[in-house]
């Protein structure tokens, strides 16, 4: 079995609320922001005050009160205030989630409360049922998260992007958490899907490595006999019970901890990969090596005409059915995928053979998903096998990062895919991510701009200080899920703090832990953007002041590879600054 790095301790910064979002038979409701009193009195019905702490935070809330007579305190936690109003929980007594809440009977006196495990909120209702009435003197959120520090940070002409980049950075920091978290209010998990994009915006944002790492060893903790992984890593205890008891007991192996989705598998191969390219780490590609030989076995054996969403892979959410979707050729360009970055690593290691068969596997399965679903460079490609099945960029996007379009391809079928209203758009970020990923790498640079806008939009607009699960721009947020179920700070979102500067900025490794490094500057419709990028040789300094003009500083031990359009590639020396003319 994989031995699993401990996690580093947590650091806590206390943070006190910033105003009072609403009040009912309370005296003086902001008196407690100021070190005042406020007094709590029911009467026919409870009293409440809804604390604001102006963003999204993780962690512990202390209140310091005290209790006129014996009374009962209920404290219900809202990322919104939507759901810190939702008075009762709106899931049945079955259902596999409840709203965060807690009760607390207190007796007359002065003292503290301090709800049992961690919870994650913006806004924190307090109602008081009474009899007693209470007096509140004071409110502090401890915030935690593993100890990672600001490197990378990006910046340009746009406000609304750089406000995108943001909360992308602050997404990032509450989910490091022991490991990769999903959702640090919903689901406190380590989910594969969730983990490598969250991996790809951590290492650009903190150079962060130590979780990442942490994280790889605990899926592979969570291998099965014919060489799968568990979507979750419950089995390595990749889960928050009882810290989060209102999920239930997860510490008990039930269906959950042995869910398989076969596109979460091809996830996990190239999430080792992308792992290893940008921190250098091949030491944890040789301990991996057998995880990653099972797990490309498992995938050969997927049969795209029987696996089945959601059962089997999940694609995206969809709010006509308002639950996932499965998309069978997304998945055929992800199993493809995967064993291209099998071959690499199998290179990487010396395996000859086994490179081979994953470059012979990766085009087979490029050739099989054609063939089943129509050639995606015809603008023919279904998500299913029947002639009237749906479309959708969920599948030419991974088409395109499977390398089965090229960048002039996918910038030919995109008009005629933008035009099409029945195409269907990504709503879970991320599948926004990988469409994102995939114009970019194309040169649809000013298309995808414009969807980051629209995108990232839509949650600032809504007054987003995290980035949420999954968004709906058919309506006005994601109105269809329950309040109380949704999940508005999540990782798998953040993907501005990869995107923008690995494709505005244009810096990506290709070569382990950043010794080679590709530079594709493009602004796009920016005027300006700047940025620096960690790696494990210092960091990489850009300054763009328009699109052929600008800097790159690398560190020593880095070598640039400069393209440009219609230029021959240029080589550019480490520990130099080197001006583009």
């Amino acid at each position: 079995m994989v031995a699993v790095t401990p996690p580093p301790p947590l650091v806590y910064t206390p943070h006190p609320p910033r105003a009072i979002a609403q009040a009912r038979g309370a005296t003086r409701p902001e008196a407690c922001l100021q070190g005042g009193e406020t007094l709590l009195a029911p009467s026919d019905r409870p009293a409440h005050l809804v604390l604001d702490f102006g963003e999204e935070l993780v962690g512990v809330l202390d209140l310091t009160v005290e209790a006129e007579g014996a009374t009962s305190l209920e404290l219900i936690y809202g990322e919104d205030l939507e759901e810190a109003l939702l008075f009762q929980d709106p899931f049945p007594p079955e259902h596999w989630y409840h709203q965060p809440r807690d009760r607390f009977p207190l007796a007359a006196g002065p003292q503290a409360v301090r709800h049992p495990g961690r919870r994650a909120f913006r806004y924190v209702n307090l109602v008081v049922h009474g009899p007693g009435r209470l007096r509140l003197r004071g409110a502090q959120m401890m915030l935690e998260h593993a100890p990672v520090t600001d490197r990378g940070w990006f910046n340009c002409s746009d406000p609304l992007l750089n406000a995108a980049w943001q909360i992308s950075r602050r997404t990032m920091r509450l989910c490091l958490q022991g490991f990769y978290e999903d959702g640090v209010k919903r689901d406190g998990m380590l989910w594969i899907g969730d983990y490598r994009v969250e991996f790809l915006c951590a290492h650009y944002l903190f150079g962060e490595s130590r979780l990442a790492r942490r994280s790889l060893e605990m899926f592979a903790q969570c291998r099965h006999e014919n060489g799968s992984l568990s979507a979750v890593a419950l089995l390595a205890g990749g889960h928050l019970y009882p810290r989060i008891a209102y999920l239930g007991d997860l510490s008990t192996p039930g269906g959950l901890h042995r869910w398989v989705l076969a596109n979460y598998c091809a996830d996990f191969v190239s999430s080792v990969w992308e792992y290893v390219l940008h921190t250098g780490d091949t030491a944890l590609a040789t301990t991996l090596g057998p995880t990653v030989h099972g797990v490309l076995g498992y995938l050969e054996t997927v049969d795209l005409a029987q696996v089945t969403s959601s059962a089997g892979f999940i694609t995206d959410n969809q709010p006509e059915q308002q639950d996932w979707w499965g998309s069978r050729a997304a998945l055929a360009y992800q199993l493809a995928a995967a064993c291209a970055d099998g071959a690499q690593l199998a290179a990487l290691l010396g395996e000859a053979g086994p490179a081979d068969r994953y470059r012979q596997r990766h085009l087979a399965r490029r050739a099989e998903a054609a063939a089943r679903f129509g050639d995606p460079a015809r603008a023919a490609g279904r998500d299913d096998t029947p002639a009237d099945a749906t479309r959708s960029w969920h599948a030419y996007a991974a088409a395109f990062l499977a390398g089965a379009l090229t960048p002039a391809e996918l910038r030919a079928v995109h008009p005629v895919l933008q035009a099409d209203p029945a195409v269907r758009r990504p709503m879970a970020g991320f599948m926004e991510f990988y469409l994102l990923q995939a114009w970019l790498g194309a040169g649809l640079t000013v298309a995808a701009l414009d969807e980051l806008r629209s995108y990232y939009g839509q949650m600032l607009r809504s007054g987003a200080t995290t980035t949420w699960e999954l968004v709906d721009r058919r309506e006005p947020g994601i109105d269809h899920i329950v309040p109380a179920g949704r999940s508005h700070c999540h990782g798998w979102s953040a993907g501005p703090a990869h995107l923008l500067p690995a494709h505005i900025l244009g810096v990506t490794p290709t070569a382990p832990g950043y010794r080679e490094v590709a530079l594709r500057p493009d602004l796009g419709d920016l005027a300006w953007a700047e940025g620096e990028i960690p790696t494990p040789h210092g960091d990489i300094r850009v300054s763009l002041s328009g699109p052929a003009a600008g800097e790159f500083t690398l560190p020593a031990g880095v070598t640039g590879t400069l393209h440009r359009p219609g230029r021959a590639p240029v080589t550019l020396a480490g520990g130099q600054t080197h001006r583009l003319t």
